[in-house]
């Protein structure tokens, strides 16, 4: 944070922008670094032997590399090694994403996402070298908000597209592995270590989480603290109370046996996938917490007793309009994307959709899964002139988190949605100074394109009657939601004079 404020003299929006380009240039010079010390002349294995001629010791080119880049750098030896590995890892496997962060494109936090989930790819792997072209070019593309479960979740698409029968035999040997280890720590304490299927560590941290939260406030206890003791509760079926030790105790602490019951009839773990997938095609799921999963583990969860499988669209509501996007021969499918009682509501099939389409909260940086975030009218709606906008459709919604939304109804920052010529959904941040931010990189719809042929929107009806309340100790009209509306026209107008010319430019994505 110290690039912001070290030029006192300059406004919040030109320090933004000159932080913006210090990143880049930081990234740019950590390319050249990983570069120079993934030579492979520098990485050779060099023989030195004692005067007598007889024992002596092998030096490798790594281990000179290293200590060269811990004292250069003023590194441990540990974190040279790290830095070493990985870039042999890049300039071997995935040059041309290396070359996104020489270029200032990528940071050295997403570059060991991408090593860590191309990891299971083989190095000789001839789909190596067509998946390194891949990721670079999304990379290089799509500008936005990279965060590490969307990175993750991307690159995990891609690997899954070219070799799902790795994927599907990784899968089961994890599962295959699946155990319980006990760890001993000092001062008398150990850690207990479970591997199981994705799915069910949700369900497990669901119930140990609805016991540790039903103590009352007064408990003095930290939550890692309630939730270690809810845990052992849960395992040994033993009590867990409440500690605050209070005669007036509020804290209705269930059974453990009465919680694992509860839990298993109120967790919900969303799964998204297409339907050729669950018909036996292959391609990719999205599980809700977790991420990118394959086809098999799509199909497995399609199969347990518990599941509900509910389609994107309502079953029992018929479509109000079908239309053509003007810039695809895809036919768009429209559904009502409003209560008829409330039309500031929207359906249920419509909030879930929008969660199902965003997948994560859409504040860049913010990993927070949709479906534990607040939908969020992106325009403002204004009961009492609805002509100003804000209805109440897919286009104008998206999930925020509680904090984001917050943030954004009571400050000062507007952001704006809109499809660009080739039909993504984009978003943008406007800071009160007018400095632009982009949102995420991309959405659901890009792993299920699918999704793009869905909308939900309000219906046509009359304005409500504004409810008019006069007298001496009125209070003066708020005048936050015209301010914002007045702001948004601008910077909607902006927006569309800008656009091809930014578009033009092809200015890296910012992190």
């Amino acid at each position: 944070m110290s690039d912001l404020w070290m030029d006192a003299g300059l406004s919040t929006a030109d320090a933004l922008s000159v932080t913006k380009k210090r990143s880049r240039a930081r990234c740019r010079s950590g390319g050249a670094t990983s570069t120079e010390v993934a030579d492979p002349d520098r990485c050779r294995v060099r023989l030195q032997f004692g005067e007598s001629g007889c024992g002596g010791i092998v030096v490798s080119g790594d281990t000179d590399c290293v200590i060269r880049v811990a004292r250069q750098l003023s590194l441990t030896r540990r974190q040279a090694e790290i830095l070493v590995d990985e870039a042999i890892g890049l300039r071997e496997s995935l040059p041309e994403v290396l070359d996104t962060l020489r270029d200032g494109i990528t940071t050295r936090w997403q570059l060991q996402v991408i090593l860590s989930r191309t990891a299971l790819v083989p190095y000789e792997s001839s789909i190596t070298p067509t998946l390194d072209a891949e990721i670079a070019a999304t990379l290089r593309s799509k500008k936005g908000s990279w965060t590490r479960a969307r990175l993750r979740d991307e690159v995990d698409r891609l690997v899954i597209r070219h070799d799902p029968d790795l994927v599907r035999e990784r899968r089961k040997e994890a599962l295959d592995n699946r155990g319980m280890w006990a760890h001993t720590l000092d001062d008398g304490t150990a850690e207990l270590t479970g591997v199981m299927a994705a799915e069910n560590v949700r369900i497990a941290v669901k119930a140990v989480r609805v016991l540790a939260d039903s103590v009352c406030k007064h408990d003095g206890r930290t939550v890692g603290q309630r939730n270690s003791d809810a845990m052992f509760a849960l395992l040994t079926g033993t009590v867990f109370e409440c500690l605050c030790d209070r005669e007036d105790c509020t804290a209705e602490v269930p059974e453990p046996d009465a919680v694992v019951a509860a839990v298993r009839s109120e967790v919900v773990i969303h799964v998204v996938t297409d339907q050729a997938t669950l018909n036996g095609a292959p391609w990719i799921g999205w599980v809700d917490g977790h991420g990118v999963i394959s086809d098999e583990h799509v199909r497995d969860l399609a199969t347990r007793p518990d599941a509900t499988i509910t389609p994107v669209t309502p079953a029992r509501t018929a479509p109000t309009g079908v239309a053509a996007e003007t810039s695809s021969s895809d036919v768009v499918v429209i559904f009502p994307g409003s209560q008829p009682s409330d039309p500031y509501r929207p359906t249920t099939a419509c909030a879930d959709f929008v969660r199902i389409r965003d997948g994560y909260c859409t504040e860049p940086g913010c990993e927070k899964s949709a479906f534990s975030c607040d939908l969020d009218h992106v325009t403002e709606c204004d009961r009492q002139r609805p002509t100003r906008g804000g209805l109440t459709s897919s286009e104008n919604l998206n999930a925020k988190c509680r904090f984001g939304h917050l943030h954004k109804t009571f400050g000062d920052w507007v952001d704006l949605q809109y499809r660009d010529d080739d039909g993504r959904l984009v978003t943008e941040y406007v800071t009160p100074e007018g400095y632009r931010i982009r949102g995420d990189a991309e959405t659901l719809e890009d792993l299920f394109p699918n999704l793009r042929r869905i909308r939900f929107e309000q219906p046509a009806q009359a304005p409500p009657t504004p409810r008019v309340i006069t007298g001496d100790d009125t209070p003066p009209p708020n005048n936050r939601t015209a301010a914002k509306h007045a702001r948004r026209r601008a910077e909607s107008a902006r927006n569309q004079r800008e656009r091809e010319l930014r578009e033009q430019a092809d200015e890296p994505a910012p992190f």
